[in-house]
């Protein structure tokens, strides 16, 4: 019977957890979660800020209550929801980027503040809830004064459009919220939203057959994952970019491009940093992640193959098409074209070719 301790002896202490939340959320008895990270002081004008991150991404605790070592109950769900064990499900890497049945340049035409791209996953989701295709939507909410990120649930289109333009290079536990979602509110079609681990940790949770699992997979909907290379640790970039004078306030946009993680502030300065440069602050789960678009989705997307201002769409099945069809049929998304597949070829063959490591 597998608990936590395999959980931890394969994966935590491997220092190859993703930091997705899938094992926190499957927990029947709470005993997994993240501890809060240590503050980062910021000096104001006229203050002293502190900012205390959300969660510590890096792997989960636990509270040593697991039913399973306790009192030898039947359980295994928080193991057999984890993409990264011994017997994780396994998907094939080697033909990238996946299956893509279509591939479009588009972009929302929601005026909303803030969008990355395109606005097209945003654009996708509004007009989901709008026509009762979901219930409920687990995405980033990231703090636009001190660019804390949190896990959200949001519940309807307004919910959806506040948090638009949130940036997904931080390391998020974005399906702590499952759990809420599934069991507090009885929701039973819930769209994902994630980087690829976050969606390779939804498939294997609609692969397993573990029974404590089976409410989660039955009420998620769809996936859409969003390209990723890799992600920061919150906590370590806030000190980098106090080095350099940098408030989180002050950022208008991150972006990687050719090899360079670029800093953008509201007052016109950028900041380049090599990639090669900041491996220190690059989440430790991300260096064994080999999948740039997130194969096991629904739906793909990012800004690689598009210019500023659009979205590479990667639709990877009938599920998915049907998804973003509606959307542009009901005026919410504009394509223009396919996208440049190119660039995004080439970027997940980069990452598909890390060296691998032992699970």
């Amino acid at each position: 019977m597998k608990s936590y301790l395999n959980l931890k002896e394969e994966v935590w202490d491997k220092e190859t957890c993703s930091g997705c939340g899938a094992c926190v959320s499957v927990c029947p008895t709470e005993n997994i979660y993240f501890k809060q990270q240590s503050p980062v002081q910021f000096d104001c004008d006229e203050c002293a800020c502190i900012i205390v991150p959300t969660e510590n991404g890096e792997s989960p605790i636990s509270a040593e209550f697991c039913k399973v070592t306790l009192y030898d109950v039947n359980c295994g769900a928080c193991y057999n929801a984890c993409p990264r064990t011994k017997e994780r499900h396994i998907f094939n890497l080697e033909k990238v980027p996946g299956r893509v049945i279509e591939n479009y340049k588009a972009k929302s035409t929601l005026e909303t503040k803030n969008i990355q791209s395109g606005g097209v996953v945003t654009a996708i989701l509004a007009n989901a809830f709008d026509e009762d295709l979901i219930d409920g939507a687990i995405v980033m909410m990231e703090d636009k004064w001190t660019m804390d990120p949190k896990s959200y649930l949001a519940t309807s289109k307004e919910d959806v459009l506040k948090t638009a333009g949130s940036r997904y290079n931080w390391n998020v536990p974005i399906l702590e919220v499952l759990k809420e979602a599934v069991m507090v509110k009885k929701l039973n079609k819930i769209a994902v939203v994630g980087t690829p681990c976050v969606i390779n940790a939804v498939y294997q949770m609609m692969a397993t057959n573990n029974d404590l699992v089976e409410p989660f997979k039955k009420a998620i909907r769809l996936k859409i994952s969003l390209f990723c290379f890799e992600t920061f640790d919150y906590d370590k970039m806030l000190k980098k970019l106090k080095e350099v004078e940098v408030n989180p306030w002050d950022i208008k946009k991150m972006e990687i491009d050719k090899g360079k993680l670029i800093v953008s502030t509201i007052h016109g300065n950028v900041f380049n940093f090599k990639i090669d440069e900041m491996d220190e602050y690059v989440r430790k789960g991300c260096k064994v992640c080999r999948d740039f678009t997130g194969i096991s989705s629904d739906i793909s997307v990012g800004n690689v193959g598009t210019p500023e201002g659009y979205s590479t769409v990667l639709v990877r099945n009938k599920w998915g098409k049907g998804f973003f069809d509606r959307a542009v049929i009901n005026g919410y998304v504009s394509v223009e074209g396919e996208a440049s597949i190119d660039p995004v070829i080439s970027l997940s063959k980069k990452k598909m070719e890390r060296k691998d490591i032992e699970f």
